[in-house]
């Protein structure tokens, strides 16, 4: 049975709702929350007088042999055997990026089918059981839940007492707030000594038993079925005063009308998730060789690594959480990398990634004429705090002195200080990279199909941005980009690449909008600042930055000079820079630079796109796939890490992942002008 994964996604819905399997076989360890904390979680048939299982480790239980497990867009199938049945599992998260209703539904289904080699005993029945640490991050907290009798089914509940919403902002921290349900055809809120009698009599019954670890379980009786698991957090996203529900629950919806949603239109969800994966395949099988395996491990792992809401306005925001690096939400850095996927099944997410940085970005606490990095902590959208002072004075009082990781527990509300606040250390800024992320963006979301109403509204912006480009992009300054792991420096050629790339973006936009004269200057200026840039640094490899003969580093920003016909670099270069980059590669892939062995998967995967032969991409790409099967790192598809060993740097669970999706969006010819 090969490895498929480091880990193997059970139920994503949201980052704060993350089930994973860390081991081979599922029921050789227990079930984590995405950072890695244990969610003990338990699934069994009882057969025979016998109680099988085949979810998490019970000693009390007989484990069933794992035969084999699979890997698609959308579910994770696993099958097992013994001598009197077979077992199929299928845990589908259905997080169709094509259809916002379903993938802003906070449920998932387990689907089971029981093959016996005769007639089911009287006693047959399947189980699942998800243990209380559903309802806190760490540390032990008080439980209490229940069970609604829903339409055909059950649903039994549980959460924390003290059930505060938005109350922990920490990075790698679970949701402690908010229900978890689990529907079946018999549901119930018990203590471990019922779980007990169900493995030992295969009773299924009330039970609380003083002091024990509260649960909730649900038993099927029928040979084939599913169960359903669903998270309410109750609210989802604090967006500058506005607290937002989940897309789904629009129009006064509830949890209950999701989960009878997801049970009434369950067959019709299964047809979509399997028309998706069929087109995927084969997609991805014209791509290349094992390419169809990375994009099974991103797809969930990004689209599940935002939050779909909607404000007062009507207006979508599709926002990230920047897991495992320092929880920021809306991040436009982690938004770029991402939007190869999003551009091939919908560009109006693209839109509802950026929305939030222009809204910030015209409030007067940001003074600055370059794009914002982020919108807070997530689930706050309450200001950036990226690059924030950190000043013990009469008007900070030292409360936004906090550093990575975990952060504030409560948010400041920066996003309504006045300009006089002067809150932002300018040095820790970001200004070429996020104002080419938002021109290359905003023009590739046109090109994708998602309408010019985004760029019209916010043309101010635009051209603000485009025109710091023009003065400042050429040769950066000594300012942060979003690969500065071994240090920033001046003159970052890749940095350059980005703002002659956003400016020629800038005119696709301008283009769009009927702004035929404006455009020309600005096509020009990226056609003059391009020309620039090659004479500056020769005929060869392009080199890390400016004056450094005998570096590199990938130049994945190319990329969308190339998607969009620009032409502003040309095929020479890339293809040179690809072949170059192919007498670097380690065992698990290409550096990032001359500095140091790690690397970034995504921007590997960008790299791939930049070629137009087949077996040169595929040679790139494969040492991802390799990390996939053999990293000691039993995690989510973790994107920084060192290409020798493999071990994660840094970076899990990230929304980047979609950027695996850029050979796909290079093959299918989206972008090009019509």
């Amino acid at each position: 049975m090969e490895r498929k994964l480091p880990a193997y996604p059970l139920w994503v819905i949201d980052p704060d709702f993350s089930i994973w399997s860390k081991s081979d076989t599922l029921n050789g360890t227990d079930a984590i929350f995405w950072q890695g904390t244990s969610r003990r979680t338990y699934g069994f048939v009882r057969f025979g007088g016998k109680t099988y299982c085949f979810l998490g480790r019970r000693d009390d239980a007989v484990p069933l042999v794992q035969k084999d497990v699979a890997v698609g867009a959308f579910e994770t199938v696993y099958t097992f055997a013994c001598a009197e049945f077979a077992l199929k599992v299928r845990f589908l998260s259905p997080l169709l990026p094509n259809d916002l209703a379903v993938l802003s539904r906070p449920v998932c289904y387990t689907c089971y089918e029981v093959r016996a080699k005769g007639a089911l005993p009287e006693d047959f029945s399947v189980a699942l059981v998800l243990d209380e640490e559903y309802c806190y991050s760490a540390k032990r907290a008080p439980v209490i839940g229940g069970v609604l009798p829903c339409k055909s089914y059950e649903a039994a509940f549980m959460t924390r007492r003290r059930n505060l919403v938005a109350s922990d902002t920490s990075d790698t921290y679970a949701a402690d707030h908010g229900y978890t349900y689990l529907a079946g055809e018999e549901s119930f809120f018990v203590t471990e000594a019922a779980v007990n009698r169900y493995v030992a009599e295969g009773k299924a019954e009330y039970l609380r038993a003083s002091n024990e670890r509260a649960c909730i379980m649900s038993v099927s009786r029928a040979p084939s079925g599913y169960f359903m698991t669903a998270h309410d957090d109750l609210v989802s996203v604090f967006y500058f005063g506005e607290w937002l529900k989940g897309y789904c629950f629009r129009d006064g919806k509830t949890i209950v009308d999701a989960m009878d949603d997801a049970h009434d239109g369950a067959e019709k969800v299964f047809r979509a998730c399997k028309a998706f994966d069929k087109k995927l395949k084969a997609d991805c099988d014209a791509v290349g060789e094992g390419y169809y395996a990375l994009a099974c491990a991103a797809l969930r792992q990004s689209v599940g690594g935002h939050k779909l809401v909607q404000n007062a306005k009507g207006e979508l925001l599709f926002l990230s959480k920047e897991c495992d690096s320092n929880g920021c939400i809306g991040t436009a850095d982690i938004s770029y990398p991402s939007m190869p996927l999003f551009l091939i099944y919908n560009p109006e997410l693209v839109n509802a990634m950026m929305r939030g940085i222009c809204t910030f970005a015209r409030m007067p606490v940001w003074t600055f004429v370059f794009a914002p990095h982020d919108l807070g902590t997530y689930p706050w959208c309450s200001g950036q705090v990226y690059g924030v002072r950190g000043e013990d004075d009469k008007f900070n009082c030292g409360m936004l002195a906090f550093g990575w990781g975990e952060g504030p527990k409560t948010q400041p509300m920066l996003y309504l200080r006045p300009a006089a606040s002067n809150i932002y250390d300018e040095k820790m800024q970001m200004p070429v990279e996020e104002c080419g992320n938002m021109l290359i963006m905003t023009a590739a979301a046109i090109r994708a199909g998602a309408g010019t109403a985004f760029a019209a509204q916010n043309i101010d912006l635009l051209r603000q941005w485009a025109h710091y480009l023009r003065e400042c992009g050429l040769h950066p300054g000594n300012q942060l980009c979003t690969d500065d792991f071994a240090g920033h420096l001046a003159g970052n050629v890749n940095l350059a690449i980005k703002a002659v790339v956003g400016i020629g973006c800038f005119a696709v936009i301008l283009r769009a909008l009927g702004k035929e004269t404006e455009a020309s200057v600005y096509a020009a200026a990226a056609a003059s600042y391009a020309a620039a840039l090659r004479s500056e640094t020769g005929e060869g490899v392009l080199p890390l930055a400016y004056g450094r003969e005998g570096t590199y580093s990938l130049k994945y920003n190319l990329l969308f000079d190339r998607l969009l016909g620009l032409g502003l670099f040309g095929r020479e270069i890339c293809e040179r820079e690809t072949e170059y980059y192919l007498t670097r590669s380690n065992r698990f892939g290409v550096p990032l630079d001359t500095r140091e062995n790690y690397t970034k998967s995504d921007w590997i995967l960008w790299c791939a796109a930049l070629t137009e032969d087949k077996e040169k991409a595929e040679q790139l790409y494969a040492p991802v796939v390799r990390f996939l099967k053999e990293s000691p790192v039993r995690l989510p598809f973790g994107d920084w890490y060192r290409t020798e060993k493999g071990e994660i740097v840094h970076f899990i669970n990230r929304t980047v992942q979609g950027g695996v999706f850029a050979p796909l969006l290079s093959a299918c010819g989206k972008l090009k002008q019509q």
